[in-house]
């Protein structure tokens, strides 16, 4: 069923019980402190900025441009302290290949400010951008992307919001020049997130707890590709040779990928390549990456499976 027009442009305002408000955004000086935010959450320079005529047209438009706000936050965003910003667009469903475009929310950009991440606040803002989507109506389909080495995205995409993956991407913004992604290729996996699914609604309404195997994710149950820990502390992967059979798969990621880029760029790059030629084997050969956990004594991995749950 539709929606009138207010509520399309007009997402309810979500207020949580410590006081942060999380609502669409509303006129140019919003906007600019949109802008003002994403400098202190990713740094980087201007020419990385969304024009500000981008960012109202989208806003007026019935796009999702959301902040998230407290009493107490930096006078320079308004107290904004949190962002998110996307908008409908069309794919193909890689759960339905070769099939014609369908309808969806492309989900560019989720960010808290440093002073404020630990607090659920990125899960909040995803879970308003779920409730404005539901009730708009429109699609149930949202993909983003992110870099699968930052662990952290890794469980809150995958094991906290349930969504699923089987596409990934070669250097897809090309060279960029912000803090966290100066120099080092700028491949994604790119989620898909269905918000209407049974899966998603467990994850959403779980506690958020540490990621712990699924009772399906039992080491006896699973092909775990091998990994080390340097002299440094660091896990370093083993060859990246594909090796799934059919059985639920696990591919090891580093726990801290931003110290490793600080202390051993060599490494930091073996990772990238390993996870490169790991997922795009697994994904061509039907695997669907479901969750990303903390295996007892083995550290942290991605689990693919050939049948998505």
């Amino acid at each position: 069923m539709g929606v009138s027009r207010s509520t399309q442009l007009s997402p309810a305002n979500h207020v949580t019980p410590d006081g942060i408000t999380i609502r669409a955004l509303k006129g140019l000086e919003e906007c600019e402190n949109f802008q003002r935010a994403t400098h202190m959450i990713w740094g980087g320079d201007t020419t990385d900025d969304v024009p500000l005529h981008v960012l109202i047209t989208i806003a007026k438009n019935g796009g999702g441009i959301m902040g998230a706000f407290a009493d107490d936050g930096p006078a320079q965003t308004g107290g904004m302290i949190g962002i998110t910003i996307g908008w409908l667009a069309t794919g193909i469903d890689p759960a339905n290949p070769g099939t014609q475009p369908k309808l969806k929310f492309c989900s560019h950009m989720v960010g808290v400010l440093p002073a404020w991440q630990g607090k659920r606040i990125g899960l909040r803002l995803k879970l308003a951008q779920r409730d404005y989507l539901l009730a708009q109506g429109l699609t149930d389909w949202v993909t983003w992307t992110y870099d699968p080495l930052y662990r952290p995205n890794g469980v809150f995409n995958i094991h906290r919001l349930g969504a699923t993956c089987s596409t990934y991407v070669q250097e897809l913004y090309g060279v960029m020049t912000d803090d966290l992604n100066r120099g080092v290729p700028s491949d994604r996996c790119q989620v898909d997130w269905r918000i209407k699914s049974n899966h998603v609604a467990q994850k959403v309404q779980g506690d958020g707890r540490t990621p712990a195997p699924h009772a399906a994710w039992e080491a006896d149950n699973l092909e775990i590709l091998l990994s080390a820990i340097n002299a440094a502390g660091f896990t370093v992967p083993g060859e990246p040779t594909f090796v799934g059979e059919g059985r639920p798969l696990a591919v090891p990621i580093p726990a801290d990928i931003g110290a490793i880029r600080r202390s051993d760029g060599q490494l930091s790059l073996a990772w990238r390549l390993y996870l490169r030629i790991v997922l795009e084997e697994a994904f061509e050969d039907g695997y669907t990456m479901v969750d990303c956990i903390h295996l007892p004594d083995r550290g942290w991995h991605y689990i693919l499976v050939r049948e998505y749950l």
